[in-house]
């Protein structure tokens, strides 16, 4: 037909807005590497990098219809300086929302009067809520003490899918813990 990777930014954005998912993968796969080794340089973390890049470009497929851009580099660029501002104004969030609890319990509790069964009561309503094959996978590597490749073997997968589950296990996890200690924070208040 013709070439998709020759075409103009305009070009690949009046197919873009007409639902052409061929223009979108030529967009992303013109401007995701540059785009997510900024992410990374900036915020020294490739997953929320990669999140952060995936939202952009997600972003821009929902939005395809009606978002109005002039220069696409320009603009996903923007995108992605604003989902990292975004990331580390929460991140900094969290850290300050860390040490007002920290401070708290330091000034009100001995150490060794932390209440370390509601912690670990909150870290197994997060593990609970996981999806099966990575509860599963998590629990092998937490409880059991196995290795990777020890739970790869068991569970006849990949030693990088046993890597994935843990990450989003682990993510998912803090994300629980967080949104419950903001919950805390703000009754607090």
């Amino acid at each position: 037909m013709f070439g998709w990777t020759a075409m103009e930014d305009s070009e690949l954005l009046s197919y873009l807005k007409d639902g052409n998912v061929r223009a979108f993968d030529t967009i992303y796969a013109r401007y995701w590497a540059d785009l997510y080794k900024h992410a990374c340089y900036t915020l020294r973390n490739k997953e929320q990098a990669l999140d952060i890049i995936q939202e952009v470009f997600t972003w821009l497929w929902i939005n395809r219809e009606t978002v109005q851009i002039t220069s696409l580099k320009q603009y996903l660029k923007g995108a992605v300086r604003f989902k990292m501002a975004n990331y580390l104004r929460a991140n900094k969030s969290q850290q300050q929302l860390m040490h007002s609890l920290r401070y708290m319990t330091e000034a009100t509790v001995a150490p060794d009067e932390i209440q370390l069964k509601e912690l670990q009561s909150l870290i197994a309503s997060a593990v609970d809520a996981l999806p099966e094959k990575c509860k599963e996978v998590y629990s092998m590597s937490r409880h059991e003490h196995l290795s990777h490749a020890e739970i790869a073997s068991r569970l006849n997968i990949s030693i990088k899918t046993v890597e994935n589950h843990i990450a989003i296990a682990l993510k998912r996890i803090r994300i629980h813990i967080g949104t419950t200690l903001l919950t805390l924070l703000w009754l607090l208040q």
